[in-house]
């Protein structure tokens, strides 16, 4: 009998010492992402393909709404690549600025702990299919807004948004 995951960060059942389902507790953070990326883009008015810009230094990722510009903070989760058949963790990666791997220390201290090798290994083999996994396991584990894929040439970049706000441009005031 498969046990149902919690809605938290918790594996489902560790107060009872059941074991976990990982499988379902993986997909139900999957669904979950799935949920919030279709209401977030709708609550600040970023339906259709808005024109994006992100900064992996300042850790932020611009979309420019018809009305307004919308401002997240971000990790980068991890990255594919095309000709390597591989996803590799931010932490793994020196070429990403530290506070990603920082932001990601919750997902990996949680694999360590439940013994998951999926949060606890550098580079996967796989594509985007264990990249969506990783990468909403991670929001799940970050309690993430929603997250965001970029695709750069070989590179697919792999972001989970963790706050969002309008910005306030110099004519505006705030309330």
């Amino acid at each position: 009998m498969s046990e149902t995951p919690s809605a938290d960060n918790t594996a489902p059942g560790a107060a009872c010492g059941t074991a976990t389902d990982w499988a379902a507790w993986s997909r139900e953070a999957v669904e979950t992402m799935m949920q919030r990326n279709a209401e977030w883009p709708r609550q600040f008015g970023l339906q259709g393909s808005p024109a994006y810009r992100w900064d992996l230094d300042s850790a932020t990722l611009v979309f420019e709404g018809p009305l307004h510009e919308v401002v997240a903070t971000v990790c980068l989760v991890g990255t594919t690549s095309d000709s390597e058949g591989s996803f590799l963790w931010s932490w793994a990666n020196e070429a990403i600025p530290r506070q990603h791997g920082q932001a990601l220390e919750v997902v990996h201290d949680f694999g360590r702990e439940h013994h998951l090798a999926l949060l606890t290994t550098p580079r996967i083999q796989g594509g985007r299919p264990e990249a969506t996994e990783c990468l909403c396991i991670a929001a799940r584990l970050q309690r993430a807004l929603g997250t965001f894929v970029d695709k750069q040439g070989d590179v697919t970049l792999y972001f989970t948004i963790l706050h969002l706000q309008v910005a306030m441009g110099e004519e505006q005031l705030p309330n």
